[in-house]
């Protein structure tokens, strides 16, 4: 253990689709031996999303994490929780294949699907919520810098929480998404007036039995201007695929499947597994998850 009381970092890679892809995320054990502001500052020399893992206070959850990005804390962050997963499962293995985390929102079951060296791991969310407000096409246009056109007008923009709110803008060719430049200032002004954490473009790629997406992520003031995979974002697309009647089978109870492709148009291709359960008109629960790699 060093001086300021940190155990260890692991440095985790999540999400990657292929080299040179996927979020990057330290991983830092010993958190209880830091102070929020100490966290914040590791956050933002690190200058990515990074995990703090602690002692849970709540006796029914087994480890509890922290989130801080360089310029904030947040209260979930997806890829993190799954690297922290596969550094405690690759480190005790074998244990259950179920975790409970303590989050800044509660409690999360964790859970690992299969038993490779890079396990698939997904995490609970939490039923949807649908913003009833929503800007209109020709003000997200503006900020993204793009013609309304581009944007599809048979499906509503809409802001959609599992955890933490996205503003999902459904664009209708991903040439256009792979080529935004968005004025940041405007954007961040925009999730502002909207009570959402960042806008989460798309485009249906395909829409077979796993429906597939293309999409970009622009967090508000993080510390950076993209992210290149998104879980909290992923799982709010699922939920909006669903409720929006985009998926096959939509009618049928059960787990409907997304697999949501980010990154790309930054050189960090990824790829985020996101799935909704529906019985009867509502969505009683939601996943998100992947696999990660550890860098050391």
């Amino acid at each position: 253990m060093n001086e300021n009381g940190v155990n260890r970092v692991v440095r985790t890679v999540v999400f990657a689709e292929s080299s040179g892809g996927g979020n990057p995320c330290p991983v830092v054990f010993g958190g209880d031996f830091l102070s929020p502001a100490e966290m914040q500052r590791m956050a933002a020399e690190f200058g990515v999303e990074t995990a703090f893992v602690l002692s849970p206070i709540n006796p029914h959850a087994d480890f509890r994490l922290r989130y801080f990005v360089p310029k904030h804390e947040m209260e979930m962050c997806v890829h993190a929780t799954v690297g922290f997963a596969t550094v405690y499962w690759k480190e005790n293995s074998p244990t259950a294949s179920t975790i409970q985390v303590e989050s800044p929102l509660g409690i999360i079951a964790v859970h690992r699907i299969d038993d490779s060296l890079k396990p698939l791991v997904m995490v609970e969310q939490f039923p949807p919520t649908f913003a009833e407000r929503a800007p209109n096409i020709e003000s997200v246009a503006e900020v993204l810098d793009i013609s309304p056109t581009n944007i599809r007008n048979d499906i509503p923009i809409q802001s959609v929480s599992t955890s933490r709110s996205k503003l999902i803008v459904p664009i209708n060719d991903v040439h256009i998404l792979h080529g935004l430049k968005p004025n940041f200032e405007a954007l961040w002004s925009l999730c502002d007036d909207y009570d959402t954490t960042g806008l989460y473009p798309f485009v249906v790629t395909e829409a077979r039995e796993t429906l597939v997406g293309e999409a970009r992520q622009f967090p508000k003031r993080s510390g950076y201007p993209e992210d290149p995979a998104t879980g909290v974002a992923a799982s709010a697309l699922s939920a909006y695929c669903v409720a929006n009647k985009l998926t096959v089978d939509n009618e049928k109870d059960g787990w409907h499947v997304i697999k949501v492709h980010q990154g790309r148009a930054i050189g960090r291709p990824s790829t985020i597994i996101a799935r909704c359960r529906i019985v009867g008109e509502d969505i009683i629960a939601t996943q998100v998850g992947g696999r990660a790699e550890i860098e050391n």
